[in-house]
């Protein structure tokens, strides 16, 4: 099997029966709209991918992973934690779709799912994951951890940054019921490490484009409602979980200065590719100009030749003479 078919091809069927029952339920029962919007920088069709995404319900994960199989025809392997992997019907559906666990509260249960997951990574799977590490509970953006970074750096693949608005209206802290005629609005941005990055550069660019997107997605939400309990942020936050409470603080100002650099960090790129097309431009005017001057002197050639032609002509006694 060739590595663009191992990206390609179907998921196994548990795990298309349960994305496809959780998706047709909101689309169908309760009439949600999901729009997508594919990445402007092309995937490369050998590569794995670790698709990360802002947790807002408990049904968006259903969503991201049905969207990138339909956008990009890559299907996910999430890592979940082992309280859901071990539940009766989720716990069976996960694990046959290719689920690593996550078993947090012990020593080495973190670093036994990175290992797995980079495994899956370099086997050519593609890899869900939530770096928040749970869903939020006030509908900001939590501070990323670094996992999904490192992971990308270590089975040297890009990170699909997958961003999203609307499924906090459903399953979700502030809204346990879901709504009807809910729209989801869903960007994909490709992020791509660079040569010299690591894992906190990477992960202030990955939060960047999530919150750069976040702000768009707002600003052009068809169903605004800014005094909604689920218009961000919430008026009446839930309590933050265990996981959030323990790394809230540890990781809000790291994380602020990550983006901040990464913003650097980006501009810079931008600048550089800016530069770059200039460049390219350039050349390519410097190749035209030289084309065209190149026709012109054999133009002129031409002509001259066809003087000299003319003059011997006319030098030339008469045949038979």
């Amino acid at each position: 099997m060739s590595e663009a078919t191992r990206h390609t091809r179907r998921p196994p069927i548990v795990w298309r029966l349960g994305v496809s029952i959780v998706c047709r339920f909101l689309t169908g029962a309760l009439g949600w709209r999901v729009t997508s919007r594919p990445p402007a920088t092309s995937v490369r069709p050998t590569h794995a991918l670790v698709v990360v995404f802002n947790h807002t319900s408990a049904v968006d994960a259903f969503l991201v992973a049905d969207q990138v199989w339909h956008r990009l025809r890559r299907w996910c392997q999430p890592l979940v934690k082992t309280e859901l992997a071990s539940a009766p019907l989720l716990g069976a559906l996960l694990r046959r779709s290719g689920a690593i666990p996550v078993a947090r509260s012990q020593e080495h249960g973190r670093e036994a799912a990175y290992t797995a997951a980079v495994a899956r990574l370099r086997s050519h799977r593609t890899v869900l994951v939530a770096p928040e590490a749970t869903i939020t509970h006030d509908g900001t953006l939590l501070p990323l951890r670094h996992g999904a970074a490192r992971l990308a750096l270590a089975a040297d693949v890009d990170v699909l940054v997958v961003t999203h608005f609307g499924a906090q209206r459903g399953f979700s802290p502030v809204a346990r019921f879901a709504e009807r005629g809910v729209v989801v609005t869903l960007t994909m941005d490709v992020v791509r490490p660079e040569p010299d990055e690591d894992a906190t550069s990477l992960t202030g660019r990955i939060a960047a484009t999530m919150l750069d997107r976040l702000e768009e997605l707002r600003a052009t939400y068809p169903q605004a409602d800014h005094q909604a309990p689920w218009w961000p942020p919430y008026a009446v936050p839930a309590a933050p979980t265990t996981v959030a409470r323990e790394h809230l603080e540890q990781y809000r100002h790291s994380m602020a200065e990550a983006v901040a650099e990464a913003r650097g960090r980006m501009a810079r790129i931008a600048e550089e590719h800016y530069l770059e097309q200039r460049l390219t431009r350039a050349r390519d005017r410097v190749a035209r100009l030289t084309e065209d001057a190149r026709e012109r002197l054999d133009e002129l050639a031409e002509e001259a030749r066809e003087r000299a032609t003319g003059r011997n002509d006319e030098g030339r006694p008469p045949p038979g003479s």
